[in-house]
């Protein structure tokens, strides 16, 4: 694989394939949002959930009241801000109904909200040993699974997650990206390809197929999908820096400054833009212009000492020796 890097690029497993993590955080809160209990009394399900059948203590007289209550009381002490004092309530009510599944989900969703994801997953993963272990609970897990790393457990839950909703094209996207994670290409590939199958509307599902084919050298393979991206997306910084690389990638490094000089300037001072404009710059043999770049950065984060000494390096390329001592002593001070 060609390298891409002039002054510490990661290389396409750190600098690449990085929307997958964005998309199943931001899955995590939407799963929890919409799955929120009702405050209308009787039945607190989430979505798509029967009742869970009163069994055991439950099913005493009013039981289901008192736990409508439970879950009613803690999504109002969410609502206030509360959550300390609804995680407690939750806790008592769990300690009291233990096989009402119900509780766990929303203690999960509980936990979340406070940042606590392995505490989460294990109310989801109690969730599901009672039962039932539907799709959008087996999906749910899958997210919180993969944000605490453990990314074969979140393959699992997906594929569970893909069997019980077969049209869904989330769990397809999700177990890719776990996929990804795992070092497992082809079998991300397919599960992309059918989620783009069931839904092509969704960009993320093109422009990982891009990252993909980008990290196995396919730069014509990527482009073709990160256009598809781009077409639905045309402002998301995150294809046009997909396209550029694969421009690059492909020997046309000035198609692919064009491309990223199309975003906003804040964008273009800040990695992973400035470090791929550079790169082109530097093909290019254009020291001047990429010094001019790098002084703006390092002149809008006066305090970074990497960006002072990036600026030294390459006003000293472009010929600007007094410039060049100047950020090198910036840098200096500033410990870099």
């Amino acid at each position: 694989m060609a390298h891409e890097s002039h002054g510490g690029s990661k290389g396409p497993g750190a600098r690449g394939l990085g929307v997958a993590a964005a998309v199943i955080a931001l899955a995590a809160v939407g799963w929890f949002i919409v799955r929120s209990v009702t405050t209308e009394g009787g039945d607190a399900s989430p979505p798509g959930r029967e009742p869970a059948k009163a069994g055991g203590a439950a099913a005493a007289g009013g039981a289901t009241s008192r736990i409508d209550a439970a879950l009613n009381q803690a999504l109002t002490l969410v609502r206030d801000g509360e959550g300390a004092k609804a995680d407690a309530v939750l806790a008592q009510a769990i300690s009291e109904f233990p096989e009402e599944p119900r509780l766990y989900l929303s203690r999960a969703e509980v936990l979340a909200a406070a940042k606590k994801p392995a505490e989460a997953y294990d109310m989801l993963e109690k969730a599901l040993a009672i039962g039932p272990r539907d799709g959008e609970t087996e999906f749910a897990a899958g997210t919180v699974a993969s944000m605490c790393g453990k990314n074969e457990r979140a393959a699992e839950h997906f594929q569970a997650a893909q069997q019980k909703m077969p049209t869904d094209y989330r769990p397809s996207l999700f177990l890719a990206q776990v996929q990804v994670k795992l070092k497992q290409s082809d079998a991300a590939r397919a599960n992309l390809v059918l989620a783009g199958k069931l839904n092509p509307d969704i960009a993320v599902v093109w422009g990982t197929l891009a990252e993909l084919e980008l990290a196995e050298n396919r730069a014509g393979l990527a482009l073709q999908h990160v256009a598809r991206a781009r077409e639905m997306e045309p402002r998301v910084t995150v294809w046009r820096v997909i396209e550029a690389r694969a421009l690059k990638r492909d020997a046309r490094p000035r198609e692919a400054l064009a491309v990223l000089l199309g975003v906003e300037e804040s964008e273009r001072l800040r990695p992973p833009v400035l470090t791929l404009l550079l790169e082109c710059y530097g093909l290019l043999n254009e020291p001047g212009e990429a010094a001019a770049l790098c002084v703006r950065a390092a002149e809008a984060d006066s305090g970074n000492a990497a960006l002072a000494r990036q600026a030294s390096e390459w006003l000293a390329r472009a010929g600007q020796t007094e410039r060049a001592a100047e950020f090198a002593q910036r840098a200096t001070l500033l410990g870099g």
